[in-house]
């Protein structure tokens, strides 16, 4: 039998990592019990911290919409990227401002740098149809005009010089920038260590025990942990240790195919989305080009069609890319839900339960405000975002009134 926790987490990924270092801030003991699988969402990221852009329907969203309408899967009267609700957006914006003194405090606790760049977002317009798209999000931002700038062809050109000139211009989405995922990751585990977490790896959990309504241990081959609170943050894998709890989380892996270049010079200063793919190049010189968004289930493996579309995608945007080599490939399962948001939270049923999954594309740029939250959860503090909007429960009361 191992120590008494006050927190178990399950899931070493981003989310999970983010959610030890900001219990064990708080003075809590917390253990994180992780199995690295092939395909985590971490590894599916460019580390885009895009609030906007996101929020919007770009980055991944727009590459999403493009292969939902190639299926044929489309809600009706859906004709661009969906955007998603204004709760979510003022989630991601709190979130994505927790990062400039989250860089020199993980740098500071852990002794990582993951690399925080402001970057800003630029979406491509190559013809009318973008025009058409972008054109209100620029009109009508959320967050008013302030954090949006139309660019001319001429003024794209001379931010970003490496760029195509066969465009209409480009919206840009100040304060959309970039971290190096893998790094963030590091960051959080290793700052929640000096803390005084214990990090347990190479290890499958088993099962939850439950007592009276109530999750009292985690199980697992190297023995069980007794806690009191345990954590969901299994990402894709999230509705495996649900079913231990007898709860059904509405979480599917969503598989996104990535590309990676040779390290190059600086020949971008911002983050590209379009329609094709996104670029994102790094502090090292290698451009990210993503990202295929694919029901694949739990297949972590890349395709020559996907590489060949992104590259293709990435050349049109860049030309100077036609000749450049590919470093790597490779894919990883983003944890999707049915309206695109996450779930966060006690479950009514179940005392000692909170999930923090189902992030899908925006794990890396919500995980501060999620594990913080998470962490003023357990704590039984007052939380810095109403978590209402991202509990499970929304889904049965979508489903009960849908009956009704």
């Amino acid at each position: 039998m191992n120590r008494p926790s006050d927190v178990v987490v399950v899931g070493g990924g981003v989310i999970g990592c983010a959610v030890a270092y900001y219990a064990a801030k708080r003075g809590l003991g917390v253990t994180l019990i992780d199995r690295p699988k092939r395909g985590r969402a971490t590894s599916a990221s460019a580390g885009g911290l895009w609030p906007l852009g996101e929020s919007v329907g770009l980055g991944c969203g727009v590459i999403f919409y493009k292969a939902m309408a190639g299926l044929g899967t489309l809600p009706d009267g859906v004709h661009g990227p969906g955007q998603l609700p204004r709760s979510f957006l003022d989630f991601a914006l709190q979130s994505n401002g927790m990062f400039p003194s989250l860089a020199a405090e993980l740098r500071d606790v852990g002794g990582i740098d993951f690399e925080f760049e402001r970057t800003s977002l630029l979406f491509l317009m190559y013809d009318e149809g973008d025009v058409t798209f972008a054109k209100p999000l620029w009109e009508r931002c959320p967050c008013g005009q302030g954090l949006t700038e139309w660019l001319t062809p001429e003024e794209l050109a001379k931010a970003e010089p490496a760029v195509t000139r066969e465009v209409r211009g480009a919206l840009r989405f100040h304060g959309d920038d970039q971290v190096n995922p893998y790094r963030l990751a590091d960051a959080y585990r290793a700052s929640a260590r000096h803390l005084g977490a214990t990090v347990v790896t190479h290890t499958e959990v088993t099962g939850l025990r439950i007592d009276s309504g109530r999750v009292t241990a985690v199980e697992t081959a190297a023995g069980d942990f007794p806690c009191g609170v345990v954590v969901n943050a299994a990402g894709a894998w999230a509705p495996e240790v649900g079913r231990m709890a007898g709860l059904e989380i509405p979480v599917r892996p969503v598989r996104g195919q990535i590309v990676g270049t040779e390290t190059l010079p600086n020949v971008l200063s911002a983050c590209l989305s379009t329609t094709d793919c996104y670029l994102a190049q790094k502090q090292h010189g290698e451009v990210i080009i993503g990202s295929t968004t694919e029901e694949a289930g739990y297949e972590v493996g890349v395709t020559p069609a996907a590489m060949k579309a992104l590259s293709a995608g990435a050349v049109r945007a860049v030309p100077f890319l036609k000749d450049v080599r590919v470093k790597r490939v490779w894919s990883g399962l983003r944890p999707g839900t049915p309206d695109e948001l996450p779930i966060l939270g006690p479950v009514e049923v179940l005392a000692g339960y909170l999930n923090a999954c189902g992030h899908f594309r925006t794990g890396i740029l919500t995980s501060p405000l999620t594990g913080l939250l998470i962490a003023e959860m357990i704590a039984g503090d007052p939380l810095s975002f109403p978590a209402e909007p991202f509990l499970l429960s929304r889904f049965s009361q979508v489903e009960g009134a849908a009956e009704a």
